[in-house]
């Protein structure tokens, strides 16, 4: 009933538009209109264009894939440099002429893609020696160069599980056309906000991401996915930040294709002065992608060096600035140095030691001078959860060769002994195995045996097994006292004139720089408030965090009400080469959205 009443209503609205044809002729269809059958046409060409358009560009896109995970084979550049081979049984039949226009048109496509093989190739002929590509830069090469990887750990040595198929990425660029090499490369994946890969004779622009060093720069934009990761970082979680990312880049994960993540992951175990599973990482990077992976560096090491050069520096200005008549502050003969200052510079235990103690050990070592210094003869309660993170961090130093340096171990041995006695089966065994992972660390073997029985009586399991220790310990005598460390170093406010580019008449603008180095931990805003009076007239303000390892929530939530109130000045800030977890925290925080951070792509 519904379709003969549309069906009447449709004949009626056609004789009100057309009154002088009859009620019966109605129904009959019009003659075949030139717009309709026109209009069909076009619209059915267009569809056939679609679909081939998209076959060509699927088997492209499946060609560039192979390239890029398999290397370009012969046979393979062979086929791209070839006329098209789509048999026309593929795709529907549209005349000859449309045909061959097809054809043309994705022969056209190939060859642009590809390049002029036969001039590459009369190129590479003609000259003695095939004429390799000017090389990028250090760190370009390092994150993109398509080659085999480089070896891992120390210069010296070679990584003996590199897999030898990976020598086939080497490419050799006469054999190879630019615009393949270039567009396998930009097909990597990245980070949004990230800037694609340079290109391989794309030189990188000195007015825009390039430091005078040649190093590229770009813009750090908030990635809400990694959120988890930069927060536990700035907590000191260590061990739950590297969870986090490595679950993101595991196989089956959603960044598993995204380089950029693997750089983050670098850049923690750079963060943490971990060269094993940097190198563990960067061949898992060079199998997964066929690049080679960045290089080692400890960003710890690199701090440490540029805190005593500052100090150097500071000591000797003082020296400059101090009158004459105040007389040395040294004996005769003798010298004052940072060396000398730091010497007995450690951890000090607090009285307990719970996870918030344990997380303060975990970061304050990174900048402690080797061999670490720490001194327990202040525990005077060792909380559960802070018996169980301590004993993980003691089983991580026990498999790494380090030296440390402990004072007062005794006091802490005696507490562990109070809080979990023989028989009590209802004490929590995480203070059995801190005891037993600190007497593997002190090489007690004897002792380690004797509480290794108590355990198994107390709880009739079979406690661990005696396991040389790979870190060293020495045993310093009572008395000795380390002094703590400061963490943050933020330096004082510099000032220049530049010229301005703004106006035709020549005019000099004042800008200010500072850095940032160590970690940023607990209330800094004093510390702020103190560099506004150096700003002076300063319109822009490049901060260098190069060297700073990691900032906290109240440290960030200082820097950003600073550059707030910087802002409603009318300057300009921007962060300058932090790592990717600092700067990826800047934009959790919202620092991003009124500074500019600069990632250093290394």
């Amino acid at each position: 009933m519904s379709k003969d009443s549309g069906g009447f209503l449709r004949k009626v609205a056609r004789f009100v538009a057309n009154p002088t044809t009859d009620w019966t002729q109605l129904d009959a269809p019009t003659a075949g209109s030139p717009e309709s059958e026109y209009a069909k046409t076009e619209i059915k060409a267009m569809i056939e264009r679609k679909r081939r358009n998209d076959f060509v560009r699927k088997r492209e896109l499946d060609m560039l894939r192979k390239i890029r995970r398999e290397g370009l084979s012969q046979d393979n550049a062979l086929a791209l440099s070839g006329a098209s081979n789509l048999d026309s049984e593929s795709r529907p039949h549209s005349g000859p002429k449309s045909d061959i226009a097809v054809k043309a048109k994705i022969d056209a496509i190939e060859q642009q893609m590809v390049g002029d093989q036969n001039a590459a190739r009369q190129a590479a002929q003609a000259a003695p020696v095939a004429q390799r590509p000017p090389p990028l830069p250090l760190d370009a090469a390092a994150a993109y160069a398509p080659t085999a990887p480089n070896p891992l750990g120390k210069p010296e040595t070679k990584a003996a599980h590199a897999r030898p198929e990976l020598s086939a990425l080497d490419f050799d660029p006469p054999e190879i056309s630019q615009a393949v090499f270039d567009s396998a490369r930009a097909n990597q994946p990245r980070m949004s906000g990230s800037p694609p890969p340079p290109m391989l004779h794309d030189s990188l622009s000195p007015a825009g991401f390039s430091t005078d060093g040649g190093v590229d720069i770009t813009e750090m934009e908030h990635d809400p996915e990694l959120d988890e990761a930069v927060i536990a970082f700035a907590n000191a979680d260590f061990d739950e930040c590297e969870r986090a990312l490595l679950a993101l880049i595991a196989p089956g994960g959603s960044r598993h294709q995204q380089s950029e993540t693997w750089m983050a992951v670098f850049d923690l175990y750079r963060a943490l002065d971990l060269p094993q599973k940097f190198d563990q990482l960067a061949t898992a990077f060079a199998h997964q992608f066929g690049l080679s992976a960045p290089h080692w560096y400890s960003l710890p090491q690199r701090v440490k060096a540029f805190v005593l050069i500052s100090e150097q520096q500071a000591a000797q200005a003082a020296r400059e600035e101090a009158p004459e008549e105040d007389g040395p502050a040294t004996e005769p003969g003798q010298e004052s140095t940072p060396q000398q200052a730091s010497a007995l510079a450690g951890w000090v235990s607090p009285a307990v030691i719970d996870s918030e103690a344990v997380a303060q050990l975990r970061y304050e070592i990174l900048q402690l001078p080797r061999p670490w210094t720490m001194d327990w003869s202040s525990v005077e309660k060792v909380a559960p959860e802070g018996a169980a993170q301590l004993s993980q961090l003691m089983k991580s130093w026990a498999k790494e060769p380090i030296g440390m340096a402990w004072i007062g171990v005794d006091q802490l041995l005696t507490i562990l002994s109070e809080n979990a006695p023989s028989g009590a089966r209802d004490v929590d065994p995480a203070y059995w195995m801190l005891r037993l992972d600190t007497l593997r660390l002190c090489n007690r073997p004897d002792q380690f045996d004797e509480v290794a029985i108590e355990y198994c009586v107390t709880y009739e399991l079979s406690p661990p097994s005696w396991e040389p220790s790979a870190c060293q310990v020495r045993h310093m005598r009572d008395g000795l006292t380390p002094h703590t460390m400061t963490l943050s170093h933020v330096s004082d406010v510099t000032t220049s004139f530049v010229e301005s580019q703004l106006h035709d008449d020549i005019e000099f603008v004042q800008v200010a720089a500072l850095n940032l180095s160590g970690q940023l931990i607990g209330d800094i805003s004093e510390t702020l408030r103190k560099l506004d009076n150096q700003l002076g007239a300063s319109i822009t303000l490049d901060i260098d965090c190069e060297h700073l390892l990691r900032v906290d929530f109240i440290a960030a939530g200082d820097l950003l009400n600073w550059v707030l109130a910087r802002r409603a000045e009318d300057r300009e800030v921007t962060f300058v080469k932090p790592h990717r977890l600092v700067a990826l925290f800047f934009g959790a925080m919202g620092i991003n959205e009124h500074a500019k951070v600069k990632l250093q792509l290394i």
